[in-house]
């Protein structure tokens, strides 16, 4: 009990904004009516047969009150009955909280506490990259748009690359890049994890676009992403993290669609197996030597048919 208590008292509960936290776990909720105070939010109380909203959450000191049944206590005595796990509500409840938000220690101190982009990125694309996503078959003025692409041209440190920034609540976290010269021996190059808010690894690029709805896809590559559109996640590799299998725990649904190769069976199956003790679980095995971003349309449909989008 007193390593519990010692847990609730690290996380800084006030720094949460409990609406998000539901909307992650598509928690449906009120913000007015008959059964909601000022100051409050409704959800239906897991403690009894309510199906109307009846237990507040106090949007300020994070307590909660069923007006039907009369539990009280606290935001995570919620959350652990509603998921029926405390330590995966405590876990949830501490990704919460914003990084640079958070009590660090020293050597977490290390990161950043705030990201730009490279100086000579611009959001004015020039022949040379609009050329390389033609090539690829994508529209460069949707991607763009969508994603908030920058280009930098022949000189910098970042020089002839597509930057694409990564957000967390709207706020940018890190970077990653594209290379868009054939011999490249970097094609993509990521913002170091000393530089970042949150290390590319740490997240999963497409989250924001996905946040509501209960069926995700897991993909390998960023144009694997951009292929099969919203609700698909980008985990930059097939390795893996702790940290991404979390996120991943916010859907009811994963659909795991790797390249079509060795690697990429292995590594799907063994996510798989680590995160289907939680959630459900669907690989999408492709044709050997392929990969998302190659699909047919009709297969892209098959997906996102799957995921609930079309």
């Amino acid at each position: 009990m007193r390593r519990q208590r010692d847990k609730q008292k690290r996380i800084q509960f006030d720094q949460i904004d409990i609406r998000e936290v539901l909307d992650d776990l598509n928690i449906y909720y009120t913000e007015s009516g008959k059964n909601v105070s000022d100051g409050w939010i409704g959800v239906s109380c897991p403690f009894c047969d309510d199906d109307s909203n009846h237990l507040g959450i106090n949007l300020g000191g994070k307590s909660v009150s069923c007006f039907k049944c009369g539990t009280t206590g606290t935001i995570i005595k919620y959350l652990s009955e509603e998921i029926g796990s405390y330590s995966k509500a405590m876990s949830i409840l501490g990704d919460s909280v914003p990084r640079e938000m958070k009590i660090f220690s020293e050597k977490e101190q290390e990161r950043a506490i705030s990201v730009s982009l490279p100086a000579e990125a611009t959001r004015k694309i020039n022949k040379y990259h609009a050329q390389y996503l033609n090539s690829r078959k994508y529209s460069w003025k949707y991607l763009t748009k969508k994603y908030d692409l920058h280009f930098t041209g022949p000189v910098g440190d970042w020089k002839n690359r597509i930057i694409v920034p990564i957000k967390n609540r709207g706020k940018l976290v890190t970077f990653t890049s594209v290379s868009i010269e054939e011999d490249s021996n970097l094609r993509y190059r990521h913002l170091p994890d000393e530089k970042s808010i949150i290390s590319i690894k740490h997240s999963l690029y497409g989250l924001e676009h996905a946040r509501r709805n209960p069926i995700c896809c897991l993909v390998e590559g960023l144009f694997d992403k951009y292929r099969i559109g919203d609700g698909c996640l980008c985990s930059f590799g097939t390795n893996i993290t702790a940290e991404q299998k979390h996120l991943l725990t916010r859907f009811t649904k994963v659909l795991i669609c790797f390249d079509g190769d060795l690697a990429g069976r292995v590594a799907a199956e063994k996510i798989a197996n680590d995160i289907s003790v939680f959630i459900d679980v669907e690989i999408l095995y492709i044709p050997e030597g392929s990969d998302p971003d190659k699909l047919e349309k009709d297969d892209i449909r098959f997906i996102r048919n799957k995921m609930g989008r079309d």
